[in-house]
């Protein structure tokens, strides 16, 4: 059975927006903030794939399930959210005064509530 592999472009894409949400931060200044070296920044623009713990720490900073950039061999998302979902967690993303982390932890809570919906929709 194939895995997921990365997609690197989409990943880089959403740090790009990231960063030009937070205020067009420098991408030494992303780096900085995640906790990663900034060749692993110019090696993803690269379309190279960084290693686990810079994947970790990027996911992290940007606030966003690490699923949402895994692609199956079909070049489907390995996790298909609904559009609700995505449309509040992009809200979530542009309230400046939500922290990343509380806007992904009420993402995750949506996420987990639409999930069971779905659940007991189909029962």
């Amino acid at each position: 059975m194939a895995e997921p592999r990365l997609d690197v472009a989409a990943f880089h894409a959403a740090l790009d927006r990231e960063r030009n949400e937070r205020g067009q931060l420098s991408w030494r200044q992303v780096a900085d903030q995640a906790g990663v070296g900034a060749s692993t920044l110019s090696r993803l623009a690269q379309g190279h794939r960084p290693d686990v713990d810079s994947f970790a720490a990027l996911v992290h900073w940007l606030g966003l399930p690490a699923e949402d950039f895994l692609r199956h061999p079909s070049g489907q998302p390995s996790r298909t959210a609904t559009p609700t979902t995505e449309a509040v967690a992009s809200l979530l993303r542009a309230n400046k005064d939500l922290d990343p982390a509380s806007a992904d932890a009420i993402t995750n809570i949506l996420e987990a509530a639409m999930r069971l919906a779905e659940k007991r929709a189909q029962s």
